[in-house]
Parts: C-alpha cells; sequence; structure tokens
C-alpha cells in the first residue's frame, strides 16, 4: 500500500453537501470526502523544489562565482602518455639509430624536431592535470550549503549535467559558488553542509 504525506479534503461533502466533520467519508451518504492525496514520492519532490525556489530567490543578493569540480579524466591520464609517449620515444629511438649509423645529415634533427614539438605538447596537459590535482588537494579549504542544483548547457545521453549552487561564507564577503559537477543526478541534498578544497576555480570535496 502506498503511504501518503499529504491528503486534501473537501469542506463539504461534494455529492449531498453536508459539512466535513472530519471523516473520509459523509455521514451521510457515504461519499468520499477526500480531494486529493499526494505521495510521499511528489511530496518530497515538490518540498524539494519549493525549496531550491525559495533558495535561488533568496540568493539573488550574492554575488556568483563560477567553479569545476575536479574529477579523474580518462582522456587525460589515457590519451596524452600513449599519444605523447609514442611522439616522443618513437622519434628519438629512430633519431638514435640514424645517428649510430652515421647518419647525421643536417634535416635529421629539424625532422624529428616537429614530433617531439607534438609529443611534448600532448604531455603538457597531463603534468598540468597532476600538478593542480597536488595543488588543489593541499589548497584554501571552504565550507558551504547547498543551495540548489541547475541545468548545464551540456548533456550526456540526452540527460543535462548539473550545476550545483554552494552559499560560501568563508570569502571576504558570502557567495554563490556555482560548481559544475559533470553529474547528472542530485548527490547532495538541499541544505546539506559540505567541505572543499580549492586551487584556483578548481574544487574537490574534502
Amino acid at each position: 500500500m502506498s503511504s501518503y504525506e499529504s491528503i486534501e479534503y473537501h469542506p463539504y461533502c461534494p455529492s449531498c453537501g453536508a459539512a466535513n466533520v472530519g471523516n473520509d467519508k459523509c455521514d451521510y451518504c457515504g461519499a468520499s470526502l477526500i480531494k486529493s492525496k499526494t505521495n510521499k514520492d511528489e511530496f518530497e519532490k515538490k518540498d524539494t523544489t519549493d525549496i531550491e525556489e525559495r533558495n535561488a530567490q533568496e540568493d539573488y543578493q550574492y554575488k556568483e562565482i563560477t567553479g569545476k569540480l575536479r574529477q579523474k579524466d580518462e582522456f587525460i591520464l589515457v590519451f596524452c602518455p600513449l599519444f605523447g609517449g609514442i611522439f616522443v620515444l618513437v622519434p628519438t629511438i629512430l633519431c638514435i639509430v640514424f645517428v649510430g649509423s652515421g647518419i647525421t645529415d643536417f634535416w635529421i634533427f629539424p625532422f624529428f624536431g616537429l614530433f617531439w614539438i607534438i609529443g611534448i605538447g600532448a604531455l603538457v596537459p597531463l603534468f598540468n592535470y597532476i600538478v593542480n590535482g597536488h595543488k588543489c588537494k593541499s589548497g584554501e579549504r571552504v565550507t558551504g550549503i547547498v543551495r540548489g542544483y541547475e541545468k548545464s548547457m551540456t548533456s550526456v545521453n540526452g540527460m543535462h549535467l548539473l550545476n550545483i549552487r554552494i552559499l560560501i561564507n568563508e570569502f571576504p564577503e558570502p557567495k554563490i559558488l556555482i560548481l559544475k559537477t559533470g553529474l547528472v543526478t542530485k548527490k547532495y541534498p538541499i541544505g546539506a553542509e559540505i567541505r572543499l578544497r580549492r586551487y584556483k576555480d578548481n574544487y574537490i570535496f574534502d
């Protein structure tokens, strides 16, 4: 059986007009006096939506800043070392072979240099990812309150990724942090306190 959170009653019987004295059914004709029922899931969803809308109106007084939730990036961790490694190691091995064979023409080094530049360029994002990750983990601690969620412009499989709105009171003045989560679900409940570490505009959950 369904559990109901909210039940709305008719003040008068819709059948005979008798006053409702607090029963589910009319004492005179037996008609139902229940006007509407809201089940628990619908009630909680509506309640959460109302809270988010109220919070959004209250948050107009605060300045908004944006940030990105730092998460594991498979593309950088796999593609960069693979692509960069190939474009650095293979030309290096070939260059050593050519030089060892006595081929030291001037064109060899500029030719292989193009591949080295491409390979190093592919490794730079990996280097920045690792360095910024360490700086973020040891960065400034901030505490905030979840105020709500909003849809981002990015979608995955037809579902919009969500940005979480967090009220941060630890700046020189309170601000609303709009954090790009990369998630499609509301992982943290409205009103929950969360702790973060930040480096520039990168954030991780502490």
